[in-house]
């Protein structure tokens, strides 16, 4: 198609794609789910969960830090570039900014999604309103715990990130608890019409996350580490607009995974 436009548009055209190209995650192999380390054979859970630690420990701290934040600071990767190394602040940050590698800036607050504002859970088909934080919310959260009272819906929505991202993480310790949520995320999200900064913004969380706890980051001359395999990995399941299903958990169906209203 470029061969048909005059050579100047082309040299533009061509220009114009490299330079949204950048804006883009860094390059990654596709991930198979659970993910891998790039080194080895061993799953992300495997290889990061601490030997006086159990993996359901491990995955715990890791979800709860993306809410919560409080990462550990970042090196600067990028000196040359002004706010070159960007760190998100917490999933449940109402003043959440979100800065793609091109530095656009995105002012994001997700709070909304958990504590009922919106009417953006599918519950039997319809949108409703649900409060997810009615277990102490963050407090809950940065002390260790999913929530205070086992019997509240925020009890059972952190529990549930913890047994999908040991899914996703390839926990395989036998008493690993297993995810029965449903299989098609899409089907969980419909209604929340999430924007691609929103949804960029909810992985780079669990990404700070994953480096504050350990998993190796990008290193300054390849960029890719096991850090940014998650990132991707994430990417190609819930940001791939129109995408066939895909199977998460072995023992679930192939499903409909995205859930970004926007071509991200």
């Amino acid at each position: 198609m470029l061969s048909k436009l005059p050579i100047a548009a082309t040299i533009l055209l061509a220009s114009f794609i490299h330079a949204q190209d950048q804006c883009n995650l860094l390059p990654v192999a596709v991930q198979s789910v659970p993910f891998k380390a790039l080194k080895g054979n061993q799953t992300i859970c495997e290889k990061y969960t601490p030997a006086n630690s159990t993996q359901y420990e491990w995955i715990s701290k890791l979800v709860n830090l993306a809410f919560t934040g409080g990462y550990a600071p970042l090196p600067n990767m990028w000196p040359e570039k002004a706010n070159g190394t960007y760190q998100a602040s917490g999933l449940l940050d109402p003043n959440g900014v979100y800065r793609d590698p091109c530095l656009t800036v995105t002012k994001i607050n997700l709070v909304p999604y958990f504590n009922g504002t919106y009417k953006s859970n599918n519950r039997n088909g319809k949108p409703v309103a649900i409060n997810f934080l009615d277990g102490g919310g963050v407090t809950a959260l940065q002390s260790g715990v999913p929530a205070w009272d086992k019997n509240s819906m925020q009890y059972r929505m952190i529990t549930g990130h913890y047994k999908y991202f040991g899914v996703l993480l390839g926990c395989t310790s036998p008493d690993f608890p297993k995810y029965t949520g449903r299989a098609s995320q899409f089907q969980i999200h419909k209604y929340m019409d999430l924007t691609g900064p929103e949804m960029h913004y909810f992985i780079h969380n669990i990404y700070d996350a994953a480096l504050t706890l350990g998993v190796e980051g990008p290193d300054l001359v390849t960029h890719v580490g096991d850090a940014i395999s998650i990132g991707v990995g994430l990417d190609n399941i819930f940001l791939k607009k129109c995408s066939p299903p895909q199977k998460v958990a072995s023992y679930q169906e192939a499903a409909l995974q995205d859930i970004c209203g926007d071509d991200a």
